[in-house]
């Protein structure tokens, strides 16, 4: 009897881990579904839309039009997209686009950090090259990223600031 109780009780703890760590897996995956996209989106290009959006007279609405179908479904908040797209959204796109670079996001790693919050830091490699060069470069940009129980980001950190200024020397 003693014996088909533990036999019972093992079972019962086993179902609940796997499905505890299928959960977590699940989370996890969806966290990095929504930081890959927006990294995607924010390090590849410029895309051929926004350079014809920057060409307009009035190009402030088509940006901020542009920036919310890229983005704003990923973000937490009105807050945190904003505080996003002024510091990193098209931003990022300036000196490529007046230096004449195509980036492109080759691979993204993703640590989820030991914080009790949910909290991952990622590097990106990008590949970058001079429109008319048929050679490329590759470089890593790292960041942190900080999202919510919505798998929604409240705040993202994307160290570009000396990848930028090199491309434009």
């Amino acid at each position: 009897m003693k014996f088909k109780l533990f036999v019972l009780s093992a079972s019962i703890l086993f179902m609940l881990v796997g499905c505890a760590e299928n959960t977590e897996t699940k989370t996890q995956d969806e966290n990095i579904q929504t930081m890959e996209a927006v990294l995607k989106n924010n390090l590849t290009g410029p895309s051929e839309e926004l350079k014809q959006i920057v060409k307009e007279k009035d190009w402030t609405i088509p940006l901020r039009k542009y920036e919310e179908k890229l983005y704003k479904d990923y973000f937490a908040d009105e807050s945190s997209y904003v505080a996003f797209v002024n510091s990193y959204g098209s931003v990022l796109m300036t000196e490529p686009l007046r230096n004449s670079y195509q980036l492109k996001v080759n691979n993204i790693d993703f640590e989820k950090t030991k914080s009790e919050e949910i909290i991952y830091n990622f590097s990106v490699e990008i590949q970058y090259q001079k429109e008319g060069s048929e050679k490329s470069e590759v470089e890593i940009v790292t960041g942190q990223a900080n999202l919510n129980e919505e798998h929604k980001i409240e705040d993202m950190l994307i160290r570009i600031g000396d990848f930028m200024v090199s491309l434009g020397n």
